[in-house]
């Protein structure tokens, strides 16, 4: 699959959403930023993922669920950066930064690695990986175009 600008765009905006969305609390609309049959890998953070068992929308009810149980917690703003999109099959790869501001001015960063779907109703994540920024010089690659 060849990405063009308005591709790339789109992917961009999908990304970005899933911030406001979460600063909003409005983690019921999160179908519009992920598919049905959601993998999110939060393992890093030492947190568990979300089970990759049952119909596919149970995924994405599970993960919102987990959402709604953790509430909107101390932090203030989620803000996401450095996006960078690659052709990925019929599909699309994606990595981009994330900062969460806390209630207390403490600021954590982390990198996500999303692989992207074009859906019936646009872009959306079909699998994401979120990885704590803790040490200096160490990260994920992406591949680099």
């Amino acid at each position: 699959m060849v990405l063009n600008a308005d591709d790339r765009l789109a992917i961009h905006e999908v990304i970005s959403l899933h911030g406001h969305l979460c600063d909003a609390s409005a983690y019921d609309r999160f179908d519009l930023v992920f598919t049905a049959d959601l993998v999110v890998d939060v393992s890093d953070l030492g947190l568990a993922p979300v089970p990759h068992v049952g119909p596919s929308q149970e995924r994405l009810d599970m993960y919102i669920g987990v959402a709604h149980s953790r509430g909107p917690g101390d932090t203030i703003a989620l803000h996401v950066t450095n996006v960078l999109v690659v052709e990925d099959g019929a599909g699309a790869r994606a990595w981009s930064k994330a900062l969460a501001l806390g209630r207390d001015g403490s600021v954590a960063s982390y990198t996500y690695a999303d692989r992207l779907v074009r859906t019936d109703v646009g872009w959306r994540i079909r699998h994401r990986k979120v990885s704590p920024r803790r040490v200096p010089g160490v990260g994920i690659e992406p591949l680099i175009v």
